[in-house]
């Protein structure tokens, strides 16, 4: 193995989040071309990607609950393996081995993956606790921009970093995000188009502000008397669940709306759908449209900040609707139910995605970091 080809790639666990996919996508591709690789998380709480991770990558657990612990532990690691090359999924941690660098004059290199739309990011930033508020807000402002380079899923979420920071107009980089491996040997091993549909759309994601699945439920509402005998399934968890079933009720739709929990194994539900939903009132570069696609399930998407007006082709994979317009969303699902979509197109229009040009891209930036 060359011993130039080390990498440690840091998030903060292995929960089942689109970031989480992506790094465990990009360890296993950097393992497989024999790069020697470490994936550097805090814990193994809630986890749900570890039987997906290569058993050539090396994982390091820091047993740490939160990123702000994890500065010791980090330093520590650094020290003991001597890696030169970062690639970071997580603004906090990001920012803790900027800080590290600078005081422990350490030559590493670190290069980070924007994972949202950053100025809405942190704006939201100022609705958690007092640390977050305070504390992470200001040392993100401060010390994020100071990584080596900073890889953004899509040309908005890029626009929207240099307005933000415009010393990274020439240190920042577009690179769109892979499908899963997974889900790639899916496609390949089976012929999508013996599946038959069983009439219900889908909305994956955490049950949370950002995603807005309010929205998705209050435009089912409105096309269901269209669709007698469709059916809404929701997959995920979070703090707003209950919320959720209470405008299931109100809309007089909780049986017609399914709340399935996470899913380890999301692809059968991607398969039967009609059709997949987005209604996020920002993204970075939403996986859930990309993986829906390869699956031969079209998608109606907000065309909310971030990456969905640059994966949907109007009529070839899906639709946009005008941001925040239920009533737009509306029509958009009806279309969509109304139509039949081309599977070769669909197939076409995400070959972008494809895991061993993205790894190229990702491989060709590490390189010439170890060079310098």
């Amino acid at each position: 193995m060359n011993s130039n080809k080390k990498i440690t790639l840091i998030i903060r666990s292995l929960s089942g989040g689109g970031a989480e996919g992506v790094c465990v996508n990009l360890a296993n591709s950097f393992a497989n071309q024999n790069w020697q690789v470490d994936l550097v998380i805090l814990n193994l709480q809630e986890e749900a990607y570890l039987n997906r991770l290569s058993n050539r990558v090396n994982l390091v657990v820091l047993n740490t609950n939160h990123a702000r612990y994890s500065a010791i532990p980090l330093l520590k690691y650094i020290l003991k393996k001597k890696i030169k090359t970062f690639l970071v999924f997580n603004y906090e941690l990001a920012v803790i081995l900027v800080i590290l660098r600078i005081i422990f004059k350490l030559k590493i290199k670190i290069i980070s993956r924007n994972i949202n739309t950053f100025s809405i990011k942190i704006k939201k930033f100022e609705e958690q606790n007092f640390w977050t508020k305070y504390i992470v807000k200001t040392l993100v402002k401060y010390f994020y921009n100071k990584s080596d380079h900073v890889i953004n899923q899509c040309q908005s979420m890029r626009n929207d970093l240099i307005t933000y920071f415009p010393k990274l107009n020439d240190n920042s980089s577009i690179i769109y995000n892979p499908l899963p491996i997974h889900i790639l040997e899916y496609v390949k091993k089976y012929d999508l188009n013996q599946i038959k549909k069983k009439n219900y759309l889908l909305c994956i994601g955490r049950l949370e502000k950002q995603k807005a699945f309010h929205f998705a439920i209050e435009a089912f509402s409105g096309v269901v008397e269209k669709f007698p005998n469709l059916r809404l399934k929701i997959i995920g968890k979070g703090s707003l669940e209950n919320e959720l079933k209470q405008k299931a009720f109100d809309c007089n739709l909780e049986d017609k709306v399914d709340f399935e929990g996470f899913q380890k194994d999301i692809i059968p539900y991607y398969l039967y759908a009609n059709g997949t939903l987005l209604t996020s009132i920002y993204e970075g570069y939403p996986n859930v449209l990309i993986e829906s696609i390869a699956l031969n399930t079209p998608v109606v998407s907000f065309d909310c900040p971030g990456g969905p007006n640059e994966i949907i082709k109007n009529g070839v994979n899906g639709y946009l609707a005008k941001y925040l317009d239920i009533n737009d969303l509306k029509n958009k699902i009806s279309f969509l139910l109304q139509n039949k979509f081309d599977n070769e197109d669909l197939k076409t229009s995400i070959k972008k995605n494809q895991i061993n040009d993205i790894f190229k891209k990702y491989e060709n930036l590490v390189k010439s970091f170890i060079k310098t």
